[in-house]
């Protein structure tokens, strides 16, 4: 039976820059880096496998080391998102990268990254959104690859059972592991108790980023109200743009403070929830229409004048007054009045 350390086959890093940066990758030369994620499809077939290999790219290099590969230029200055691999002796390092360079948005930043050895453009693809778990499996039948941290792993044990105060203090640190704790997260968010789905709802909102947000959003329909609400008050807390159209669904939920919460998030999104509230003003039911016409008084966006105006024959009273409201604040309240 092979070990760990003798299991070969190719690997995919995702790498993630906050914010745009000019990095020298070596002898290749400085290149402006923008902001976003970068896919690294490499191989392992050496002494360590590819549990070795990963562990090795995870870790930044530290001070007096000496960067080896292309790779550890760009890991210094990126934070780790995870790594999919897949178990053979093939080469598919070219594949793998011309398959990211078809995903909408990607493209080679530093032509000749990691591919020194070949003529493809490079094994470094720039993405604005990093694929979902079920792209890597059906693109390239690759799995993610979980390398366990002692210090995340003490921390997502710390937001399952302790007490609410130690609580609190995890879900704050995880915010430092940036999309490597966003995995595991989701998988608790998923399985776990309901106070575990809470608490991993409250960290998820401090960890940040599409995976997060991906993970928030498969989950809003959950069974326990308070859930629900943590859930979407994450998804406003991170403008989860995304999240929109199913926060909306919550307008109407069978709890007054989970709809009232939703209707909170929608607001915190802001510009890019308008249309979707403009869309919840045509819901059968008053509450759902009157939470929305409030949302979009507190977002304030001129794109919500002509959703407003159609409320003021609103059949509800409190529906009628808040958009007169919203109309005021928005510098258009002398247009009340007929002649």
């Amino acid at each position: 039976m092979p070990t760990e350390s003798s299991i070969i086959g190719a690997y995919v890093l995702a790498l993630s820059l906050d914010e745009a940066q000019t990095i020298t990758i070596g002898c290749l030369g400085r290149f402006q880096m923008p902001a976003g994620w970068y896919l690294y499809i490499g191989s392992a077939r050496g002494p360590g496998g590819l549990a070795g290999r990963l562990r090795r790219h995870r870790r930044r290099l530290g001070p007096g080391k000496r960067a080896h590969w292309h790779i550890d230029y760009l890991r210094e200055q990126a934070t780790w998102g995870g790594a999919w691999v897949r178990h053979t002796g093939e080469r598919l390092e070219c594949l793998w990268a011309q398959a990211f360079r078809q995903l909408p948005g990607a493209r080679t930043v530093v032509p000749g990254f990691g591919a020194s050895d070949c003529g493809c453009p490079g094994h470094l693809v720039h993405v604005p959104e990093l694929p979902d778990e079920d792209w890597f499996a059906s693109t390239l039948n690759a799995d993610r690859m979980m390398l366990e941290d002692k210090a995340l792993v003490e921390l997502l044990e710390i937001l399952d059972s302790a007490d609410d105060e130690r609580r609190e203090a995890a879900a704050l640190a995880l915010r430092h592991f940036g999309h490597e704790a966003a995995a595991p997260l989701a998988e608790m968010l998923a399985r776990g108790n309901a106070n575990t789905r809470w608490w991993a709802a409250r960290a998820l909102a401090e960890v940040g980023g599409q995976p997060a947000v991906s993970a928030l959003v498969r989950v809003l329909d959950d069974p326990e109200p308070d859930v629900r609400a943590c859930i979407a008050l994450a998804l406003g807390r991170l403008k989860a743009a995304e999240g929109a159209p199913a926060l909306a669904s919550l307008l109407a939920d069978e709890s007054a403070f989970v709809a009232s919460v939703a209707a909170d998030a929608l607001s915190m999104i802001g510009e890019a929830a308008v249309p979707t509230l403009a869309e919840s003003l045509e819901a059968e039911d008053a509450h759902p229409r009157l939470l929305a016409v409030r949302a979009l008084g507190r977002i304030k966006s001129q794109q919500a004048i002509g959703p407003l105006f159609g409320l003021l024959e609103d059949p509800s009273y409190l529906v009628r007054y808040y958009a007169r409201e919203a109309l005021e604040a928005l510098g258009v309240g002398m247009l009340f009045f007929s002649p």
